[in-house]
């Protein structure tokens, strides 16, 4: 079986030489050493007995190269031939990748391979080992011998068929490497298909061509023998290392100290997997049981108690952050008798003072921190360690965990401890989270609903100015017929009757000036709803200019009814960000309506007024004033249809006031309308803009 040897960086493989007794097993492998180390630097270890040439098992490592940063190593051996030895050739062949089949080539051991042949299918299947899919190459040995069947009549007594058979004589070295280097490409092919290296660009042409490049210095090798007295034997050269059996002895104990070794290394190893396989499952568990928590308080309890369990010699006290800060919460371990029954003043701040840069502290640190802070007296423990959880700016909470008296952590445990807080942190992220998004949608949803019931009054005002919009206009065309009735008449009147004209002259044209001026002002009236309609231009004027050219012409009807015009300005000039059109419709309006309802004769006073947050303008009249009843209406313009008209209100658009409105929500003013007996005064406050 592949054996991946991570640390060494090794991909090894197994090859078994398999075959009956004296067939030249281990003659193959003292070839191969020979041709491939001719200096001797790697010892071909061959264990003997005085009954048989092989015992065990001959082992020759072979290194052919890398795949992929992996060493390619082969690792060959021998079974012993002798059918009393079958335990250890079921060990020996074992984990093998692929077999060499050694036959004799002697028609006088046909049986002997046949039996052998059955022997070893029979020890793959006790090896698990299916026989189909393992690489087999059978060598014809031998064949420098008399009286010796062809490869087809070895392969026919064997009754095998659809294996190649390659010949050989492993004396003097020929067609064992070309033996060899078949298995292995047969090796090497079958671990590229098992492992679909095909995918990484790896084939099994390019590796055997890699492998053919290797061992073709030795293809043609042969060794140099010396010939024996009787039979065809002959022996090598150099004879491989031989052990004895007190020396198998000592190797065997050997063997088997250094087995216990790695037994024992191999337990620990075992130890120390089933433990990070309990973490593993610990922190599975506690993964599983935060996967549908959605309350941090709860995902702390859970894991700190789960911890519990699986650490019985460990106390954890949960410390959950608040307005105020850290605070202990519950405590798990040791009956549940908490580190701190209470939390002394400025406490609050313990956990945080136990971390610092995000570093653990130990319980020394723990004990300076609560005697700064003259908390309760401190409990005897052995180490205590400070876990935060949770975003590193802001925990979402904290694992104090302390051991029994005179009992530290591992170094695993701390490690563990690391990991757990890992995977602790993410899901406390993410309630904190979904909690912060609750929160936005339920902050979002009042917004909208604020927002909805804005739009609907707004929606409302829309439907209001709709409404009084039509009713505008149709008092619009109301007014207006009235005068341009009476001028068409009468006009008419004196087009048709000139013989009339001197009689009645005077009369006609005076009542036709009349409703021209009334004309004028409902158009006047009717220019300046358009204009107070148009946005802020940004540019400033000057008030004071404006204010003058509005009195001038009003002046003619200011002197008809003999007022005193009093007007008083702080200054030469003052300049504000508003349209010009705007800041005459303001004075003209509130300025006309008072020449218009004060008695003959009387004072009306004007101010124009600044300081650094707002221009005030105010009028005082001593007219008629403004009816108590009607003061909610002072703001709103005439409409058709009315049943009473206000008192305050002269025949036309009723609009002088509503346009100031208009003017002043443009520019977020402010009106006042005081009464005065008599009279009243008008005051309006506009924010402050320079130029």
């Amino acid at each position: 079986m592949v054996q991946f040897k991570q640390a060494q960086r090794e991909i090894q493989f197994k090859i078994v030489y398999y075959g009956c007794a004296l067939s030249g097993k281990t003659t193959n492998l003292e070839a191969l050493h020979e041709f491939t180390d001719p200096e001797g630097k790697k010892e071909l270890v061959s264990l003997k007995t005085t009954e048989d040439r092989t015992l065990f098992f001959d082992f020759l490592p072979f290194d052919i190269g890398e795949i992929q940063g992996y060493h390619i190593r082969l690792q060959v051996y021998t079974v012993p031939g002798q059918v009393h030895y079958n335990t250890t050739r079921k060990v020996v062949l074992s984990g093998a990748d692929s077999i060499i089949f050694v036959a004799d080539s002697q028609r006088e051991r046909a049986e002997d391979n046949f039996v052998s042949w059955e022997n070893m299918k029979a020890n793959l299947l006790a090896n698990r080992i299916d026989f189909n899919h393992i690489p087999v190459v059978i060598q014809c040995n031998k064949t420098d011998l008399p009286d010796i069947m062809k490869p087809e009549e070895v392969l026919a007594s064997m009754k095998v068929s659809e294996k190649m058979c390659l010949p050989a004589c492993a004396l003097n070295g020929e067609g064992v490497v070309k033996t060899f280097v078949e298995c292995v490409k047969r090796t090497l092919a079958n671990f590229v298909e098992k492992f679909k290296l095909s995918k990484k660009g790896i084939t099994a042409g390019e590796i055997g061509s890699a492998v053919d490049r290797i061992f073709e210095p030795y293809i043609e090798a042969r060794r140099k023998v010396k010939p024996e007295k009787k039979g065809n034997k002959a022996t090598p050269q150099k004879a491989p290392k031989v052990l004895e059996e007190v020396d198998q002895l000592v190797a065997a104990l050997e063997s088997s100290t250094k087995l216990a070794e790695r037994y024992h290394e191999a337990s620990d190893l075992s130890l120390k997997y089933q433990e990070r396989l309990e973490e593993m499952t610990l922190l599975n568990s506690i993964g599983k049981r935060l996967a549908s928590v959605v309350d941090t308080s709860e995902a702390l309890r859970i894991a700190a108690a789960l911890l519990s369990e699986s650490r019985p010699r460990w106390i954890i006290t949960v410390f959950e952050q608040d307005s105020e800060g850290p605070r202990p919460t519950v405590t798990f371990g040791r009956d549940g008798d908490p580190l701190w029954k209470v939390v002394a003043p400025g406490a609050g701040n313990l956990a945080l003072g136990l971390i610092q840069d995000n570093e653990k502290k130990l319980w020394s640190d723990v004990q300076k921190r609560l005697e700064e802070l003259k908390a309760i007296p401190i409990p005897e423990v052995g180490e205590a360690l400070a876990i935060p959880l949770g975003a590193m700016e802001k925990p979402a909470g904290y694992f104090i965990v302390y051991t029994e008296p005179k009992k530290t952590f591992k170094k695993e445990e701390d490690a563990f401890l690391d990991l757990l807080a890992g995977m602790i942190t993410p899901r406390l992220q993410a309630i904190q989270l979904l909690k912060d998004l609750r929160e936005a949608n339920d902050r979002l949803e009042l917004k909208v609903t604020e927002r909805t019931a804005d739009l609907q009054a707004a929606l409302e005002d829309l439907k209001k100015l709709d409404t009084l919009k039509r009713a505008f206009l149709n008092n619009v065309s109301h007014e207006m017929k009235t005068p341009l009735t009476n001028v068409r008449s009468y006009t008419d009147l004196l087009r048709r009757y000139p013989e009339r004209r001197d009689e009645n002259a005077d009369e006609y044209l005076s009542i036709i000036y009349d409703e021209s001026v009334h004309l004028e002002g409902l158009i006047d009236d009717l220019l300046s709803f358009t204009k107070v309609k148009n946005p802020p231009m940004g540019e400033s004027c000057d008030l004071v200019t404006v204010l003058d050219q509005v009195t001038e012409a009003l002046a003619p009807m200011i002197e008809e009814k003999a007022l005193h015009l009093q007007v008083q300005k702080e200054e030469e000039t003052i300049f504000q960000k508003i349209n010009r059109e705007d800041a005459e419709v303001l004075f003209k309006q509130l300025l006309h309506n008072a020449v218009k309802f004060s008695p003959e004769g009387v004072k009306v006073k004007v101010y124009l007024l600044k300081d650094k947050k707002k221009v005030i303008f105010a009028v005082r009249d001593y007219g008629p004033g403004f009816p108590g009843e009607q003061r909610d209406r002072l703001l709103e313009p005439v409409v058709e249809g009315e049943s009473e008209v206000p008192s305050y209100k002269t025949p036309g658009l009723g609009m002088g006031l509503f346009l100031v409105r208009e003017v002043l929500r443009k520019y977020h003013g402010g009106i006042a309308i005081e009464d005065m007996e008599p009279g009243s005064n008008v005051l309006v406050e506009l924010p402050r803009f320079e130029s």
